[in-house]
Parts: structure tokens; sequence; C-alpha cells
């Protein structure tokens, strides 16, 4: 068969293969948000194809949302630096290019990246997500993936990219869960396959679009590359970091607790920590500037104390062999960003991600192994496998590929942990060093994860099932007068039963409540430590609704509803009979909603709360919106006029219906008042019936 015949049946066989798979060839963002973290995959966020990601923080515009991995998912700019590498090198003898040249790195581009385009994509789900609407206001748009009841994880991403230096396609699956006992890691497995293509199908061209055929000898490395919270980094030095500034990387291997009698039962984890930013303004309570978990520098909570990392499951014997090598990982070397992936371009680079150059396969840490000083900028830590020989040779069809499989994940000491142990440092407790002892304690945490990523991989490759909760329901949420109403719903009855099974195993519903902002540790909070917390819970499946009367009027609330079932279904789970409760941050409500009081038909009750206010007003304001002024016991209809003590008119609010109207501290040109006296007047009143009433005159003071 002719080249461009060849080309031309590839691009036909695929695009029939998409109709009958609903691949998207032009995909919209992917997320997996069923668990405890959220991760968007967006060809758009990086450099090359999804499976090349680079997310960094830069100073740009809104650089607090550049990141796209967030863990743990309630926390205020929980974001973590996240970058995906897979830089493939070779052997000496390189690889020939379609015009029979050969080449020590790649075909094309001067770079060692991978940088992949991708060909399709596709998201599904075993649930489409929950329908959330907020007085009103439907936050969820109709889901455009795939919904798929017999999915074996409740979201799987599925992508291939086109990688032309290599004429590689990698085909990635993404399995991700809603089990509470496997909700902080997802499973990434990779085949690529050695197709010749150095462009998509339909990109083709009339010229020569394949690699001639040969063998090549290849390693991959991946690298996940992760820097933790980004809310510590603000903190801490007033301004988000770049690139890992402070952290580290190191690996550790370990013999797996849940899985045995297979050939891979010790797992090698590569992570990543907080460290000493030699940079960092001394902590004056403390007399110490050692801001290793990034210790909050008014409470000493300690805000990055999570320990991210990835694990290597399986790896291929060779093209002809898919069972698990146990010898592998070849290597996991330490490389930067900085020094490596951009300020090198030379072919020694090559054994750099391999393992093979001075820094050695399996280095520590590069302070402990004598690689710097202090932590470097963009630390990068590979798994590398290999050496692999693939084959393409097209007159026999033959296409030689080999699968990877790696968890990714994140373990921590624990938000009570932290926040003890932060105090305790704080306070000249304990000493830098025992912060930094507790701090790395998150490394069995994180254990635990990728032990059971490995539990559930070995279930996944035996064609077993993974335990999972109940769906969360579809929410509504409604502000009312003196009370906020929460309802819920499944779309069918179907979702009482267990996923796996198909017995009704549906035990409670639960509600919980966020007072103030919408995440913890928002400084609009004002420490006031406010957290998520169980308000309402039934095992009457009839009872969908709720309202919340014990609320402050004024003050904002959100809202999640879960549901929970019996355990009875759970016997083949890490923890057998464990009752299951779906995850809380899939329904939050979004946005805010605050309870009211209808206006009154009587003058004279007007009055500012708080009242003195400051910005900082502590219990006297209201957390999460410390400018917030509140007008309450006003009439059904009235005109409010804003002074200041000599006369000048600040702003002008025409209200009706409730007896309740916030103010920013605006004036009507958009600029925040300074501090002084205040006249609230309160003029052109009228009750329900449209009758007059007397105008109302209040004095306040302003603090800022």
């Amino acid at each position: 068969m002719k080249l461009t015949a060849w080309c031309f049946a590839l691009f036909l066989l695929a695009a029939l293969s998409a109709a009958a798979q609903e691949r998207n060839y032009n995909p919209v963002p992917m997320a997996v948000d069923v668990g405890n973290f959220q991760m968007s995959m967006n060809k758009l966020m990086g450099e090359g194809g999804l499976q090349t990601q680079f997310s960094w923080m830069l100073t740009g515009a809104n650089p607090s949302q550049t990141e796209i991995f967030y863990w743990p998912r309630d926390q205020w700019q929980s974001n973590m630096l996240y970058q995906i590498f897979n830089p493939v090198v070779l052997d000496d003898n390189g690889i020939i290019d379609e015009f029979g040249q050969p080449h020590a790195l790649y075909t094309r581009g001067d770079a060692l990246t991978n940088a992949g385009v991708t060909d399709w994509a596709i998201e599904t789900r075993r649930y489409r997500p929950p329908s959330i609407i907020v007085d009103g206001i439907e936050l969820t748009p109709p889901y455009r993936w795939e919904v798929d009841p017999s999915l074996v994880s409740d979201i799987k991403l599925e992508f291939e990219d086109v990688c032309p230096q290599f004429g590689i396609r990698s085909h990635v699956e993404v399995f991700a869960f809603s089990n509470p006992s496997h909700g902080d890691y997802f499973i990434w497995k990779a085949t690529q396959k050695f197709t010749g293509e150095i462009r998509r199908p339909r990109d083709l061209t009339a010229g020569v679009d394949s690699l001639p055929d040969q063998t090549i000898r290849i390693w991959w490395p991946i690298s996940f590359s992760f820097g933790p919270s980004k809310a510590g980094e603000r903190h801490v030095n007033g301004a988000f970091g770049f690139e890992g500034e402070d952290d580290l990387d190191s690996w550790f291997v370990r013999k797996s607790d849940l899985v045995t009698g297979s050939a891979r039962e010790s797992l090698y984890v590569a992570y990543y920590w907080d460290d000493d930013n030699p940079n960092a303004q001394t902590y004056q309570t403390v007399g110490s500037s050692d801001d290793a978990g990034d210790p909050d520098r008014t409470t000493g909570f300690l805000h990055s104390p999570q320990i991210p990392g990835f694990a290597l499951l399986h790896a291929d014997m060779s093209a002809s062999d898919p069972s698990d090598d146990p010898a592998q990982p070849y290597a996991m070397p330490h490389a930067t960003i900085v020094a490596d992936f951009w300020g090198r371009r030379d072919v020694g680079l090559r054994l750099t991600y391999r393992g093979d150059d001075g820094r050695g396969r399996f280095p520590l840490d590069a302070i402990t192994a004598g690689l710097a000083t202090a932590p470097q900028k963009g630390p990068m830590r590979f798994i590398t496998m290999g050496p692999y020989d693939l084959t393409k040779n097209a007159a026999l069809g033959r296409y030689d590929s080999i699968s990877f499989a790696v968890a990714v994940g994140v373990g921590s000491i624990g938000y009570e942990t932290a926040d003890s142990l932060g105090r305790a440092w704080f306070n000249n407790e304990i000493t830098d060093a025992q912060k930094r002892d507790f701090i790395a304690m998150g490394r069995d945490s994180l254990w635990k994860v990728m032990d059971r990523a490995n539990w559930s991989w070995d279930r996944i490759k035996k064609g077993l099932p993974i335990p999972s909760p109940p769906p969360p329901p579809d929410v509504e949420v409604t502000s009312g007068p003196d009370r906020i109403t929460v309802s819920w719903s499944y779309p069918d009855g179907s979702h009482f039963s267990d996923p796996t099974t198909g017995v009704d195993d549906w035990s409670a519903w639960r509600v919980y409540r966020k007072r103030g902002a919408y995440y913890v540790n928002d400084p609009l909070d004002q420490q006031s430590g406010e957290r998520w917390e169980l308000v309402f819970e039934t095992q009457s499946r009839n009872v969908t609704s709720y309202v919340d009367a014990s609320v402050q009027r004024g003050v904002d609330y959100y809202y999640a509803v879960t549901a929970v079932d019996d355990g009875t279904q759970n016997t083949f789970g890490v923890s057998p009979g464990e009752a299951l409760e779906s995850s809380r941050y899939v329904n939050r409500s979004q946005l805010p909603t605050a309870s009211f009081k209808p206006g009154l038909n009587v003058s004279g009750l007007v009055r500012v709360v708080p009242n003195p206010a400051t910005v900082a007003a502590g219990a006297l304001g209201f957390a999460g919106t410390p400018d917030k002024i509140l007008f309450v016991n006003l009439p059904v209809e009235c005109r409010l006029r804003i002074f200041t003590e000599t006369g000048d008119l600040v702003k002008t609010i025409d209200h009706y219906g409730t007896a309740d109207h916030e103010w920013d501290q605006r004036t009507d040109q958009n600029q925040y008042v300074s501090s002084g006296i205040y006249i609230l007047t309160v003029t052109e009143a009228k009750n329900i019936n449209g009758k007059p009433l007397d105008n109302q005159f209040v004095k306040f003071v302003l603090v800022r």
C-alpha cells in the first residue's frame, strides 16, 4: 500500500471509530472532580497535547487561578503547581526522520520535550454531574460528555496524543473514584504505540506523513511535577511563588500492605514537599525564618503540609510481553525545570532524564544528594521506564506498543494536626526540626493513598469492581425570611441502588454548611476558623428538604448535600462493611445565600450593623465579607442616602422588599469611603399598602 493510501485508510478508520465512541476531536476541558481533589485537563493550558501539561503560577491575569490541581478542595487557594513532563529519550542510535536523516534527540524541534498534539478526547462518568440551583440561578451547564453506569471508576478521561518527534501515538486513560477511601488519587495508564505518525489524521498533507520503518530503543521518563499549596506562599511572602521556589523532591520504596502475590509487591513512590525558603523573613514570635510548611504569620497554621507524589503501578516487560516487569523502574532521576528543561539543549540531557548522568539513577533530594545547597527553582522527579525496543513495519502491519500505569495523589498530616503543630511552633513549644519531622510524617499518608491506588489498579486489571458510594443528589438552595431552605433529589430511583451490585443500600441524607466565605481559611473570614459542618441528617429517603433557621441575617452561607449507603455492599473494599458517603465537594452551592426579614410597615426602627464598623470588625462584622454594612429594619419601600458628617452625598440606594440592605462601603463612583462619621437617611418610605412613613436618620461610624 502506498503511504498516502495508508494515511487515508488510517484517517478513515479513526473517523469511523470516533463516530462509534463519540470522541471529541476538538475537546472541551475535561475535569476530575469526583473525590477530594479537582484536576482540569485542557489542551490550551500547555505547550503540547494533554499528556504534556504546563500550568505555571504566572504574574499575569488571575495568577491565583492558573493552577489546575486543587487539594484539599474546600481550602482557600489549595491549587498546587501541577505539570506533566514526558521527555522520551533515545539510545545512541537515535531515530530516522521521514526524509531518511538520523537524529540523536528528536526528528524535529530543538528541546528535549515531547510536545504531543491531541487528536481526540472523551470524558465518561458513571453519573451525570448533579444540578445546582441557588436562588433560582442554575449553576451547572448541561453535561456535554458521556455517561456510562457500567464504568469501573466514577470518572474516566481518555485521549490520544500524536507525538511527532517519535512517530508515537500515545493513548491515555485516567481513572478516578468518589469512594472516600480512594478520593485522593487518580490512576494514569499510558500506552505508547510506534505508528510512525508525525501528524494527526486530519492534518495529513500531500507529502510524507510517516516515519520510515525502523526499530528504536527508548526510555520513557514521566514526571508529575508538584508544588504544594499556593495559599502558603501568599501568606508567608505576600505574593505567589513561581515554579516551586522552595520545594524539594525525593523518593522511597515500600512493600504493599494491600496487594500480595503479584509481581509488583513493592511500590516506588516519588514525592514533593514544601521546604524552607532561605529568603523568607523572620517570624517575630519564633525568632526563626524557617517557613517549611508555610506557617501563617498570624496564627502559625501550616498552609502547605501536603505531600503530593506518584508511584509506578505497572510497566510492560516488553512490546511482546504485557506482563508487569518488577525490575522497573529503570531510574527515578532528579532534575529541575529551570536548569535542565529550560536551560539545556545538549544531547547529554538524555542521560539526565534516563538517570545515567552523574546525579545517579536514584538520588535523594537535591540537598541530601549534594546537588544543591538550597531548594532549586522548578524541581522535577521522574519515574523512568526502559529500555524498550519498538518496531514499526507497515508492510507487516507491525506497530509495537508498551504500556505503563502510575498513581498520582496527595497525602498530608491533616488539617487539625497542621493547625495544632503550626501553633505549637509559632508559640516556641517545638523546634524547627520537630516541625519538619512532623510534616514529613505526611509521607505515611501518601503511602496509604498510593497503596490503595495499587489495590484499585490490581482489581481493574482483573476486571473486578471498586466499591462506590451513592451519587450526590441535585441541590437547590433558596434564601428566605430568617431562614434558608435546602432541597435535594435524585433524577430517578436507580440512584438509590449500589452501582456495582444493583442492591438498594441507601441509608441517609446529610446536609453540610459553611458560614462566611466559600473556602476554609479564606482571609475574608478574618481568622474566624469557620469550616464546613454537618447540620442535618435523616434516614428517611422521602425527607428531601431542610429549613435552616439557625442563620444570622446578613451572613453568607453555603451548603452541600451527600448520600450515605449502609455498607452492606462494600464487602470487598479496603475497609469491608464501611458505610460510604458521596463527596460533599461535588454539589456545593457555590453562590452565597443569606436570610432576610420582610420589609417593615412601621418607621423609627432602622439600625446600622455593625456600628461602629471596621473592615476587621471581628465578631461585630460579617465573616467572609468584611466590607459589608447592613442596614436593618427598613420599610418595604424607601430611598437610602449616605452622607458624610459635613453633608457630602456619597451613596444613593433605592430599596424595595426586605427589611435589610447591604452596602459595601463604596460610593456612587465605586470608590471606598474613608474613615469617619456618616449619616444614613431613610426617606420616601412606604409600607406594603403604599402609605407614606416618617423619615429616619441614623448616625454611624466607619473605621478603615
